[in-house]
């Protein structure tokens, strides 16, 4: 394993089997290529992963072009896999706005790659989501060809999907293979390698909420060596995000490996939870809030990164109000009082949005009616404490290194619909949109949760030149 702190080397497949406790030839994510030139070894690959399957090759990918250094990337991967294998295209339109992995595409999508060899994506992050569900459906090995460091979801068995308009986390299908050519990702927008930035700041708040959870006896048990696979390298995503657009080679590398360490960590904890916290219930709620008017959202990992901001004041505002001695009484919210909030906060998503929503957070709700859980809680919190310090991130050092990478500080730099009010909806009401705990459920409890701490937490923001 590598030490904390030592960029020389980051974790691979060796350390990350390690870290769960299995041999590395159980991880079902067995091909790593990292790299330039890493496309050129897609067919090899996927020719392994296809042997004796008989069947075409699928090509999943959408209708927007992917720049490579020595052509299209698509394209470019259809020709080489065409050399051997029959190949057969699944092209899902966008149409005017972007691919959305709802319950209609992932039908078209799998109807187009039954009685196949083996499935090869190419593209995004919501591709990728698609294409392990397709390959979970049809029984398919997959192989997922990355043409941005600008999520960590290509690396897990988990997908994000919309169910009656509200994201949700599904189980789906490990990739056999993950192909990150570096001089593609070189290539891509620099827009999408900042979001993968952005999305890999949620490793300075989510662990603390999983944490969190686990002294509450809720969610996946949390994990030490998992969280020491990617938050020790903190320092090195800021140095990364400081000098995002010299391009080194060795950044993007490593930028690209620590997305995929981040997404082995959801996959080997059968949840989100390593890399999933306050952060990302608030960019979903802007994702459903901006579909819902109509408007297409920013990228994932720009929201989640001023999310992260907001997560991280969260968790310094709760740790300030409790101190050092023992955690005051805690209080859960009453369901009726409740239901008629979040009824009422998402009512602008939807009946059926809105019931969705409460179904979940209401299984939260009761849960943490539990006086035991809460004792738990209450007893285990110095312990909890001393290890916050090694989770949590200033929001100044946060703010500072996102405006070096030339990321977003402020939620209305990333186009209309980003308003005041509806950031300071998203923020008051992420905890109710789902089962998991978050930051926002412990200031819940402790009676501080209201629209004046909301208001307080983003001004605090405000006078960082970040936040709305």
């Amino acid at each position: 394993m590598t030490a904390p702190g030592d960029v020389r080397r980051l974790p691979g497949l060796e350390d990350v089997a390690a870290a769960a406790g299995v041999p590395v030839s159980s991880l079902r994510l067995r091909h790593l290529v990292i790299g330039p030139r890493a496309l050129e070894r897609t067919a090899a690959v996927v020719g392994e992963l296809a042997a004796d399957r008989p069947g075409d090759i699928i090509v999943l990918t959408d209708d927007v072009p992917y720049a490579g250094p020595r052509g299209e990337v698509r394209q470019a991967v259809i020709d080489s896999l065409g050399q051997s294998r029959p190949v057969r295209r699944v092209t899902l339109p966008s149409g005017t706005g972007r691919l959305h992995a709802d319950a209609t595409t992932l039908d078209r999508a799998v109807a187009g790659a039954l009685d196949a060899a083996a499935l090869v994506t190419v593209g995004s992050g919501t591709l990728a989501d698609i294409g392990k569900v397709v390959a979970r459906r049809n029984d398919l090995p997959h192989a997922i060809v990355q043409t941005a460091a600008s999520v960590n979801g290509f690396a897990d068995d988990q997908s994000v999907l919309l169910v009656s308009g509200t994201k949700r986390t599904t189980t789906s299908r490990w990739p056999e293979a993950l192909i990150i050519d570096t001089e593609v990702i070189a290539a891509a927008p620099r827009d999408l390698n900042r979001a993968g930035v952005g999305d890999l700041m949620s490793m300075f708040t989510a662990p603390a909420d999983w944490l969190l959870a686990d002294t509450l006896g809720l969610g996946r048990a949390y994990a030490p060596a998992l969280v020491d696979l990617v938050r020790p390298y903190g320092p090195r995503l800021l140095e990364i995000a400081g000098r995002l657009d010299e391009q080194h080679p060795e950044d993007l590398a490593d930028l690209a490996r620590l997305l995929t360490l981040s997404g082995m960590t959801m996959g080997l904890t059968g949840a989100t939870a390593p890399s999933s916290g306050a952060e990302h219930v608030i960019s979903h709620l802007l994702d459903m809030r901006l579909t819902a008017e109509g408007r297409e959202p920013a990228w994932h990992g720009e929201q989640v990164g001023i999310a992260t901001l907001v997560a991280a004041t969260v968790w310094r505002r709760v740790c300030a109000a409790v101190g050092e001695g023992p955690l005051p009484r805690l209080c859960p919210p009453g369901e009726e009082r409740a239901r008629s909030r979040a009824m009422a906060a998402f009512a602008p998503l939807g009946a059926a949005t809105a019931e969705e929503c409460w179904r979940a957070y209401s299984g939260k709700l009761a849960a943490l009616a539990d006086p035991l859980r809460l004792t738990r809680l209450r007893t285990q919190w110095p312990e909890v404490q001393s290890q916050l310090a090694g989770l949590l991130a200033d929001p100044a050092e946060l703010v500072d290194a996102m405006r070096r990478a030339g990321s977003p500080v402020r939620f209305s730099a990333l186009g209309e619909g980003y308003d005041r009010e509806t950031v300071t909806w998203a923020v008051a009401n992420g905890h109710r949109m789902r089962d998991r705990v978050t930051v926002a459920d412990l200031a819940e409890l402790l009676g501080l949760w209201d629209d004046e701490f909301v208001e307080s937490v983003l001004d605090e923001l405000d006078e960082l030149g970040a936040g709305r």
